[in-house]
């Protein structure tokens, strides 16, 4: 304790800084780390909060912000709320920001994991990142890390390559900063090691997010994906087609007539939209679509770098049980069966 409040001491301005929990409020612009957004939950503690910190590389030392807390006796005054914090701050600074409340204005942003970056341009727009067509704008002319571009064939979007996460900026902040951080936060969980675990089945970074964008607009469940993955792995393997529906919806969404009367993914699709000649229709043809038909999230990436290892070859959704998980086969007899039983 007596360590900590020398240690208090020697950042603060004065004795009675120290004493009275009059703590310098942030380390200077110039010195400040990387931008890490926080949400400190009502009722967290201040081991719990330290902990965080100290994960997210705000802070050295977790343990120190928890003394420090207690040593000028704030447990109670921790205010829950978003806050914009930066990486190798000091403890004591840490303690003046996360005790004064809205201490900086800030705009949260929720992406849920299969949105295409249409979709997730409404998202944008109506948490105050600029209009719908900034955001699009900004995505238009962003540019990826070189180990995401490396396969990005010429003349491609960036659908697919947005990662879908909660983001936490300053008020004020542009959709250009939001794609930025997006874009970021993707090489980031797309690690080296999902990536090199995609590449040992035979798929680039390109490939794997766009097997993996199919895979999580197929599965509802978490506990399927590794699944799903698997019997689209073995399709590929056997030259086949995927059969996936949603890369008919996303077929049928680049006319824009389509997309007016039934929206980005047509619930209801027809003979003409099975018979599609887009190359994304894999109805149609063999193999991966052309790229990424949404943002896949981390399970959805994690299941194409790891997928179970089954014979599985086909899949129907239980009508029985509707909660979105899948009765697999591996015969077409026994997936006829599926149907039959299951299937609606």
């Amino acid at each position: 304790m007596l360590a900590i409040l020398a240690a208090t001491y020697a950042v603060a301005r004065t004795p009675h800084d120290v004493l009275s929990g009059n703590l310098p409020t942030s380390t200077r612009a110039d010195q400040r780390g990387e931008q890490v957004a926080y949400s400190l939950k009502k009722g967290r503690s201040a081991s719990d909060i330290g902990q965080d910190l100290q994960k997210l590389g705000v802070i050295r030392s977790g343990r120190q912000f928890e003394l420090l807390v207690s040593l000028m006796g704030l447990q109670d005054r921790l205010s829950a709320g978003d806050f914009v914090l930066y990486k190798n701050s000091s403890a004591v600074a840490l303690v003046a920001e996360l005790t004064v409340p809205d201490a900086v204005a800030v705009i949260r942003v929720t992406f849920p994991e299969g949105l295409r970056v249409e979709e997730m341009a409404d998202v944008a727009a109506k948490a105050g990142f600029g209009t719908r067509q900034q955001f699009l704008e900004a995505v238009a002319v962003a540019t990826l890390p070189p180990e995401l571009a490396a396969n990005l064939p010429a003349g491609a979007g960036l659908q697919g390559y947005l990662f879908p996460d909660t983001y936490i900026l300053p008020t004020g902040s542009t959709a250009t900063q939001l794609v930025a951080l997006m874009i970021k936060t993707l090489d980031r969980r797309f690690t080296p090691e999902l990536r090199a675990a995609a590449l040992s089945h035979g798929l680039n970074t390109h490939q794997a997010l766009t097997l993996a964008s199919v895979v999580e607009r197929e599965a509802a469940r978490e506990e399927e994906r590794p699944l799903i993955a698997a019997v689209f792995y073995n399709r590929i393997a056997a030259g086949d087609r995927l059969g996936a529906d949603p890369t008919v919806q996303f077929a049928a969404a680049l006319d824009p007539k389509s997309v007016d009367k039934s929206g980005w993914w047509k619930k209801e699709l027809t003979i003409d939209d099975l018979e599609n000649p887009s190359k994304y229709n894999t109805r149609l043809f063999a193999g991966l679509p052309p790229g990424p038909i949404a943002c896949p999230g981390l399970a959805s990436l994690e299941a194409v770098a790891n997928p179970a290892q089954t014979d599985y070859y086909y899949f129907v959704a239980d009508s029985r049980k509707a909660d979105g998980s899948h009765v697999f086969a591996v015969s077409f007899a026994e997936h006829q069966r599926n149907i039959a039983l299951y299937g609606q």
